[in-house]
């Protein structure tokens, strides 16, 4: 078993990979991307994972090979984990969409196992029966046994939670005996505990906790920190059924750290309800009901991207109204607070509403606020927040970034000779071509009147180069009136955003006493 160094070392290589892949051959890109976000993942980093792929995947929207397919399935998980439900479902529309068009059964059915998930965790549950229920007839027909036990583990979960009398229990038994005989060890911890968990309901204590016991074990041998943290949850329940609250509480509060360290918000969601009930049950009223604000801020955050707000929104809003009811029941001696509770439930739709409009309003300020009117690059206040961001995500992950500082050369020849009015007409081509040149993740940035900064994250010099390269040819081609310009470029090397923008600013200069029209480059740390 790697320890978090050795796989972090693992996901910088696999990225430097990935970044030296030319950008003509996508699918081995995206293949090194698939391994660093399967290693990511492993270590339980599902934040870092889902930041890295919804940053990269932009550039892949043409791509329809089954790499690709692979990469959107492990965007399902990821999204609906983060809370991100309405990009789940559309990641899971593309890939079903190629593996289709490729006849890849066997991804097609991992696909459908996991859009069975996100429904699931959307309380949707006719949808996801229905998804699973076609993985596991897929599966069968294909003979293919691991997934034909995970679809029957699905849909024994599927069962106990939806309004049907039909038990799960006989789906799960069949799953884990499926799973036994291939050997699948990372796969029967979950399945252990979701049987354990239906046997203790219908009363067989003694065999849910020896399957407690089975999966606790084995999770300590796979090395599986998520799935410990997933006993814990099991005994958890196990314990506030027993009533044994305070024990039942510690545990869960370990839980929700894991998650909460991980950015696995949907799940720290579920682990904040569990404990927001038990201080119910202990008459913890003051905690109670700060649990239920982590609960709704959480809600908050889970559906605060634009993308996800129209299908998830409702459903936060719903939870959170269920949860003030339950609140007023245990504090109805205070009517005052009463009151309040159930005038903010009434007018939670129309702060929603209001919200959004203001998000939308704020969003478009921001944007104008950030950008160039001249040009329709980004301008100088936005970009010291950009490179510091950037610096900080190199320095984390281990990737490359360069900066090129673009300086006109002799521009005031051209305001000159051709008025000002032709000279913004110039400027404002050269923010086009500029825009046009670089990678949909570069930054670009009028930093004067005729200077300019392009930053290139997961790029190294000789990225630059072929940019100054692009540039050059550029001007020369689409250019009305001749305009060369001088450019300095450098790898970042440690140093701070202003430390940094003066090294590559002195190479600029350097240029520009040489002779002008040329690129001037260094390795130096200085």
């Amino acid at each position: 078993m790697e320890d978090n160094t050795e796989i972090k070392d693992r996901v910088v290589e696999l990225l430097t990979e990935y970044m030296s892949v030319p950008e003509s051959d996508l699918s081995l890109k995206i293949t090194y991307l698939n391994k660093a976000i399967s290693s990511l993942n492993h270590q339980g980093n599902t934040l870092a994972a889902h930041g890295i792929v919804e940053r990269e995947i932009r550039r892949f929207d043409n791509c329809d090979s089954l790499e690709m397919a692979v990469l959107l399935n492990s965007m399902i998980k990821l999204s609906a984990l983060v809370g991100d439900f309405a990009g789940a479902v559309e990641y899971s529309r593309r890939a079903q969409t190629i593996c289709r068009e490729k006849e890849e059964e066997g991804l097609l059915t991992r696909v459908l196992i996991n859009t069975s998930g996100i429904y699931f965790k959307m309380k949707e549950y006719d949808k996801a029966f229905s998804n699973a229920n076609k993985a596991l007839q897929m599966a069968r027909k294909n003979g293919d046994e691991t997934n034909t036990a995970c679809c029957l583990n699905n849909i024994a979960v599927i069962l106990e939670n939806s309004e049907t009398d039909k038990s799960g229990i006989p789906y799960l038994e069949e799953a884990i005996l499926i799973k036994e005989k291939n050997n699948m060890k990372d796969e029967l911890p979950n399945s252990y505990l979701n049987l354990a968990e239906l046997y203790y309901n219908s009363g067989k204590k003694k065999e849910a906790s020896e399957l407690l016991q089975r999966a606790t074990t084995m999770a300590r041998e796979n090395g599986d920190e998520r799935a410990l943290t997933e006993t814990m949850k099991y005994r958890a329940r196990f314990l506030k059924a027993e009533g044994e609250l305070f024990s039942a509480l510690e545990l869960l509060t370990g839980v929700s750290e894991y998650h909460q360290k991980n950015g696995n918000n949907t799940e720290l969601l579920d682990i904040l309800n569990e404990i927001s009930s038990i201080h119910e049950l202990m008459g913890n009223a003051n905690e109670a009901l700060q649990t239920f604000k982590l609960i709704t801020e959480l809600n908050r955050t889970i559906f605060k991207e634009e993308q996800a707000r129209s299908l998830a929104q409702l459903e936060s809003s719903f939870e959170a109204r269920e949860n003030l009811r339950e609140m007023h029941s245990l504090l109805e001696q205070n009517s005052e607070l009463r009151r309040v509770n159930e005038e903010i439930s009434e007018k939670n739709n129309e702060l929603h509403d209001m919200k959004r409009r203001l998000e939308k309003t704020n969003k478009l300020l921001e944007r104008q606020a950030e950008t160039d009117s001249l040009t329709g690059l980004l301008n100088h206040r936005k970009m010291r927040t950009t490179v510091e961001n950037e610096i900080a995500r190199a320095e984390r992950y281990g990737t490359p970034l360069t900066m090129i500082m673009i300086d006109l050369d002799n521009f005031k020849f051209v305001n000159d000779s051709y008025g000002h009015l032709k000279g913004d007409e110039v400027l404002s081509e050269i923010g086009r071509i500029i825009k046009s040149s670089i990678r949909k993740n570069d930054f670009a940035f009028r930093y004067g009147g005729e200077e300019f900064l392009v930053l290139l994250p997961l790029a190294d010099l000789d990225k630059a180069t072929e940019v100054y390269s692009r540039l050059k040819e550029s001007f020369r081609e689409e250019l009305e009136i001749t305009v060369s310009f001088s450019a300095g470029a450098r790898e970042w090397n440690g140093e701070s955003a202003d430390k940094y923008i003066a090294v590559v600013d002195k190479l600029l200069y350097e240029a520009k006493t040489k002779g002008k029209d040329r690129l001037e480059t260094s390795q130096a740390t200085s």
